[in-house]
């Protein structure tokens, strides 16, 4: 569970800036350390270009229900009778990140700032909050394919021009529910008879 999706696109972020120094490329470059270290950062694309220097953006860029994890809770909920109310049930949400580099003189970079956080996620699929915060959180990372149109078209949407990126599925992330209302104490009915022999009988229901 989570309550703060940028809780996860930091942590990610996080994930490439804290293993950018220890990447095998810089070796095979015959480097002692990282030749850049670009700017890391959650914003999107067009609101990176002015900064200078290299660029390195994991925007969140979408986000979707999962309706398979959804269905799991609503399974459960139909065997109980009277379920709880939707409000009261986990939003299951996948995240989809646009992973990109820009650097304003340099396009080594911008393909090397790809290849070290493209490999880290590669290395990471399985992601956990770094911290124990109350609820804790996991999920799983992916690469998603994405055609040259459709990633044409979310670049048009950013009003930066095309550069080179990768699309990234984080799932699942559950977003708690509301607090359910203590449930009403089931009704008890007593009845009590008399017989012909002043006997008092009691009963429950």
């Amino acid at each position: 569970m989570i309550l703060d999706l940028s809780a996860v696109t930091d942590s990610l972020v996080d994930l490439v800036k804290n293993n950018w120094a220890a990447a095998p490329i810089w070796a095979e470059l015959g480097l002692g350390g990282p030749a850049f270290t670009p700017t890391f950062t959650g914003l999107a694309p067009d609101a990176i270009r002015d900064a200078g220097g290299a660029q390195l953006s994991l925007f969140l860029y979408h986000v979707e229900s999962n309706n398979a994890q959804e269905s799991t809770f609503w399974t459960s909920q139909m065997v109980r009778s009277p379920g709880q109310p939707v409000r009261y049930l986990p939003l299951a949400l996948d995240l989809y990140y646009l992973l990109s580099a820009f650097s304003d003189a340099s396009y080594p970079e911008e393909q090397q700032a790809m290849s070290v956080a493209m490999r880290i996620f590669h290395a990471n699929a399985a992601v956990r909050s770094d911290t124990t915060p109350n609820p804790a959180w996991s999920l799983t990372l992916t690469m998603e394919h994405r055609s040259y149109d459709e990633l044409s078209r979310l670049w048009q949407a950013t009003t930066a021009p095309l550069r080179l990126g990768a699309v990234y599925r984080a799932a699942v992330v559950f977003l708690p529910p509301d607090e359910s209302s203590a449930a009403a104490k089931e009704v008890q009915v007593v009845e009590a008879t008399v017989n012909d022999s002043d006997v008092v009988t009691v009963t429950h229901r």
